[in-house]
């Protein structure tokens, strides 16, 4: 693997191009072994660990635990580790019952105040480690970033935001959502599938495939996604270091 400043190290073999790559952004390593389990352990390892902050390691599952096996010998274990299924969309949502006078909108600006508890709430139940304390200005950037630069979507009944969703990654041809919230009384009535399903929809109209990570544990959101369309496509597994 060669080194390319601090960030990447890409493997190369016989001037055949990139075979597998190991990336390294806002504390977190993301493993790209291409499905390879014979990676060698990179030479460099130990020299770069010295220079850059870590604090995950997150990818597919089988390629995560081969990167933790090559940091155990520099004294890097896991404090946690949370599993997700990858899951997918390529067509057509199937339509789902909401609960009458439940209305969706685009987020908007003049929304932050009546959508930060929501977003908080979902920070701390889905996204901080355990143990984490949830900083509120940083979420508060979270929710701003999520409104200007990604698309958010919002449910609403009676007035009031009960629900939201939003994408948090965009390629050529796919987007992943995520940021899937809805407050604990309106659980259980089809807020969350109705979401899903209208946002994937019109990602879909726009010739966008549609991608996302669920807890595996997340028995309720699990259904609601399949009840969506959506099927499980690989393992996938953050470590906190």
């Amino acid at each position: 693997m060669n080194f390319i400043k601090d960030h990447a190290w890409v493997l190369t073999s016989g001037g055949t191009g990139a075979s597998a790559m190991l990336l390294h952004s806002k504390g977190a390593l993301f493993p790209v072994f291409n499905g390879k389990m014979d990676i060698p352990p990179p030479f460099f390892l130990e020299r770069a660990l010295k220079n850059i902050t870590l604090y995950s390691l997150q990818g597919l599952t089988e390629e995560v635990k081969l990167l933790e096996a090559m940091l155990q010998p520099f004294g890097i274990h896991a404090r946690e580790n949370v599993n997700f299924k990858l899951m997918t969309l390529e067509e057509g949502p199937a339509s789902v019952k909401v609960p009458a006078g439940l209305s969706f909108r685009f987020a908007a600006k003049n929304d932050m105040t009546e959508l930060l508890p929501l977003q908080a709430a979902y920070e701390e139940e889905e996204v901080l480690p355990t143990g984490a304390i949830l900083d509120i200005r940083v979420c508060r950037c979270n929710l701003e970033r999520i409104i200007t630069k990604e698309r958010a979507l919002v449910a609403v009944l009676g007035g009031r935001i009960v629900g939201k969703i939003n994408t948090n990654a965009k390629s050529y041809s796919r987007c992943q959502i995520g940021g899937v919230y809805v407050l604990p009384e309106h659980r259980g009535k089809g807020v969350a599938s109705g979401l899903t399903s209208v946002f994937s929809r019109l990602l879909l109209s726009e010739n966008k495939g549609v991608n996302l990570f669920v807890n595996v544990n997340n028995a309720a959101a699990r259904k609601a996604y399949r009840r969506c369309g959506f099927h499980d496509l690989s393992d996938y597994k953050i470590v906190y270091i």
